[in-house]
């Protein structure tokens, strides 16, 4: 068995259905065990490898394993967080460097949650502006936008600008609450834009026996649906459910959003800092 391969939108980059999400192996006990989750997980098939500046130990732990071995067939995607300007350039310089790489797959202008900081990334001295003078030199191949709380804004922000990917949460958790999935990502497919799954186990709240189903559930609303994993043993656990992905009938799906439903206020108050308006729905 192995884990589907879906195109990742207009990238024309095929890659697999289940990535591995790096904001867990950056909590990892040491780089030893990092690297290792990272080599079991690229040895079981996955190909898509994602990261982040913000993600303290992340891109620099990634380096480390990516120079132990060949990177042919990997896609790696980070994100940015500083929103113009010398500051930005030096952001996505750093993850060059700790990356350990000549060229990045896709950089994403990582939490776009208010229509202010995408004004500031589309000015002329904006992210968008410096990552396609990265990409123009060939140091950046695309370029997608993340979000994380308000689906309706960001769904008129995947209107202001021609990306080629999008990041959101796709778990059931959020479909029943805080809806991605009918608003921005239907407009990112209308677009052409590769779809990039996240909040899949609802920030550690989805108890083991329902782990599959989510993954399975965000595995049909995504290209590509990631996870963070940050023991060998969860990446064994995700990758034998990818492998023998199927989409949720009906009785399941109404299963995994009743019982998503009653994750949501647990969920709420792991995500308290949020401001309520924009994570309600």
């Amino acid at each position: 068995m192995t884990i589907p391969r879906r195109i990742l939108g207009k990238t024309g980059v095929e890659v697999t259905a289940l990535g591995l999400g790096g904001v867990c192996w950056n909590l990892a006990d040491s780089d030893g065990a990092a690297v290792e989750v990272v080599h079991r997980a690229i040895d079981r098939g996955i190909t898509y490898l994602d990261t982040a500046s913000s993600y303290k130990e992340s891109e620099r732990r990634l380096g480390v394993a990516l120079r132990e071995r060949d990177r042919s067939g990997l896609f790696i995607a980070s994100k940015c967080i500083k929103r113009s300007g010398d500051e930005l350039k030096r952001e996505i310089e750093d993850s060059f460097e700790r990356l350990g790489i000549d060229v990045i797959d896709l950089m994403q202008v990582h939490a776009i949650d208010e229509e202010e900081n995408l004004d500031e990334v589309l000015g002329s001295d904006g992210a968008l502006r410096v990552i396609e003078a990265y990409r123009a030199a060939g140091k950046i191949r695309f370029v997608g936008l993340t979000g994380h709380t308000a689906p309706a804004q960001f769904q008129r922000m995947v209107g202001e600008y021609d990306f080629d990917t999008i990041l959101n949460p796709a778990g059931p958790v959020n479909v029943v609450w805080n809806d991605f999935v009918s608003t921005s990502i239907a407009a990112a497919r209308q677009r052409g834009m590769g779809v990039i799954g996240m909040k899949v186990m609802a920030v550690g709240e989805v108890p083991a026996t329902d782990r599959a189903l989510h993954l399975r559930y965000a595995m049909s609303q995504s290209d590509v649906a990631i996870v963070g994993m940050d023991t060998v043993e969860h990446v064994e656990d995700h990758v034998r459910v990818a492998e023998h992905y199927a989409p949720l009938d009906p009785d399941e799906e109404r299963t995994v959003m009743a019982r998503a439903l009653e994750l949501v206020p647990a969920v709420k108050k792991k995500l308290w800092w949020l401001p309520e308006q924009r994570v309600a729905s």
